[in-house]
């Protein structure tokens, strides 16, 4: 699970020091990182705030869909500000006391965590929906609302240790932030908790994709709606593996107390941002979506389609 301030500390230190690894070299690394989280928060921000009060404005009686879709904007939206927030924090060495510093790491796991939750969830619900749809139909919509409001609660819990370990104390230097450090065994939780995450995503994306190809739909929104949130999920597989690969090196390297392969770690750690375009695309998705049933004469005049699908 990503860090925003764990990541690039002490990088030029441990690196340059070895002698293998220039000032100049340290630059290029941290420059791909500040490209990703830049076009990341550039694209990604305004696009979830455009989805959310699209969605927002009707939300009152809608679909499990429509709700799921903006908690997943909402926590699209708290990723990416605290990446924000926790570069501006990096750059500018701001001295902040350790509990602003625990406030923004325990917002930035739980908007991380909450996000995985919600597509986990969606793969669920999309997999019942269509494939066993008089089961779906019997969950009621308090029942529909608790489970959403269980996955926000469970990433509220799962945000607590890495804000309440090690990782909120103030160093000698005064910049805290920038110099907290996660357990390693408090990693390798966050860790094995997104793999879950990831092989329950796969699991229900193949069975989903394996049901679709034997039924026909009718329904051309639902099928519509279907398209958009495999794609999201498939995405998220993509772009969700790579980054968890990287940071298990990254504890490896730590466990191994190895300062070459910290080094190298830490040069990957741009492989570990592109988790963010994650949050950057899936509105995107959506938005293109709309415009492939725009031109199909559905809703001609809807900026993005709607995801009322009576789920």
């Amino acid at each position: 699970m990503p860090s925003s301030f764990n990541f690039l500390d002490s990088f030029s230190t441990n690196c340059s020091s070895s002698g293998s690894h220039p000032a100049s070299s340290v630059q290029v690394w941290y420059s791909l990182v500040g490209v990703v989280a830049a076009v990341s928060c550039l694209f990604g921000i305004p696009a979830n705030l455009s989805v959310m009060v699209k969605l927002g404005r009707d939300l009152r009686g809608s679909a499990m869909s429509q709700r799921l879709f903006f908690s997943l904007a909402l926590s699209d939206l708290l990723c990416l500000l605290c990446l924000l927030a926790g570069g501006v924090i990096f750059l500018a060495e701001l001295p902040l006391g350790a509990g602003v510093c625990q406030a923004v790491l325990y917002f930035l796991f739980f908007s991380i965590t909450s996000s995985s939750n919600i597509l986990v969830l969606i793969s669920v619900q999309r997999y019942y929906q269509i494939l066993h749809h008089t089961r779906w139909a019997k969950v009621s919509r308090g029942w529909q609302r608790l489970l959403l409001g269980a996955v926000w609660g469970l990433a509220a819990l799962l945000a607590l240790p890495a804000a309440l370990t090690e990782a909120g104390r103030r160093p000698a230097d005064g910049l805290s932030c920038r110099n907290q450090r996660i357990p390693m065994a408090v990693e390798l939780i966050y860790i094995s908790y997104a793999v879950c995450c990831q092989l329950l995503l796969l699991l229900f994306y193949l069975l989903l994709v394996r049901g679709l190809k034997r039924i026909k739909m009718c329904d051309q929104k639902k099928r519509a709606i279907t398209k958009l949130l495999s794609r999201i999920l498939a995405v998220s597989l993509v772009l969700g593996f790579f980054p968890i690969t990287a940071r298990l090196f990254y504890v490896y390297a730590g466990l191994t107390k190895s300062e070459t392969l910290l080094c190298v770690s830490k040069m990957l750690t741009f492989i570990e941002f592109i988790y963010f375009f994650t949050h950057c695309l899936n509105p995107w998705l959506y938005f293109f979506a709309s415009l492939r049933q725009r031109r199909r004469g559905d809703g001609k005049r809807r900026f993005l389609m709607a995801l009322n699908d009576s789920s």
